[in-house]
């Protein structure tokens, strides 16, 4: 497959044709899991968008190639890209403090896998998120269970999936409107993901 938008160096934004008011931030491949399912293992891009990045974006370059894309009839942007925003939290919490001050009509959503206080156990991150402007929180839950978590998603840091659920609390403790997604793949029981998902009063999702 080709992918003809920025095929030198990966897009740093790309949209979906199912979603034509909505901009996608790609701003790095790390990842904190290496995941069975993800689109990298398969190809190097997506929707006509190459998002393999060979170098990962400054915050100028995601801000230029944001404002090249922006149109009057966007609504929402969402930081998803083929790799874990918050490991660069730095450039997300900028990045959404920018986009606020000059565009603060727009929804601005984070999709993460939720590791992000795992791995900054000094910092505050939903409390940074809210205050710097973030309107959404999507989280990946994947499995029902730590064990089907772990073999699924491989994490690198110790006590993921419990560190994925004490963030979801976290979030709706802040955020008016949270949701957990699981991909579906068979080995995963829906049903029960659902269930936590209902019990943590968030939106489900199936990707």
């Amino acid at each position: 497959m080709s992918y003809p938008r920025d095929s030198q160096n990966g897009a740093i934004v790309y949209r979906y044709s199912v979603s034509p008011n909505t901009i996608y931030l790609n701003i790095t491949n790390r990842c904190r899991n290496s995941c069975s399912f993800c689109l990298k293992n398969y190809c190097s891009g997506i929707s006509g968008y190459r998002l393999w990045l060979e170098q990962e974006p400054t915050i100028k370059d995601a801000w230029d190639s944001l404002n090249a894309e922006l149109k009057d009839s966007d609504k929402e942007i969402v930081f998803c890209g083929f790799g874990e925003p918050t490991v660069r939290l730095d450039m997300v919490l900028e990045l959404t403090r920018m986009i606020k001050e000059i565009y603060p009509y727009l929804h601005l959503r984070l999709n993460t896998d939720g590791l992000a206080q795992l791995q900054h156990v000094n910092r505050k991150v939903t409390k940074e998120l809210k205050e710097a402007g973030m309107n959404s929180i999507s989280i990946s839950l994947n499995a029902e269970t730590q064990e089907k978590y772990n073999a699924l998603c491989k994490p690198s840091l110790i006590g993921a999936y419990e560190a994925v659920l004490d963030f979801t609390k976290e979030c709706k403790d802040i955020f008016s409107h949270v949701r957990l997604s699981v991909v579906n793949v068979s080995d995963i029981n829906i049903q029960k993901c659902k269930k936590i998902a209902d019990k943590l009063d968030c939106e489900f999702l199936i990707r």
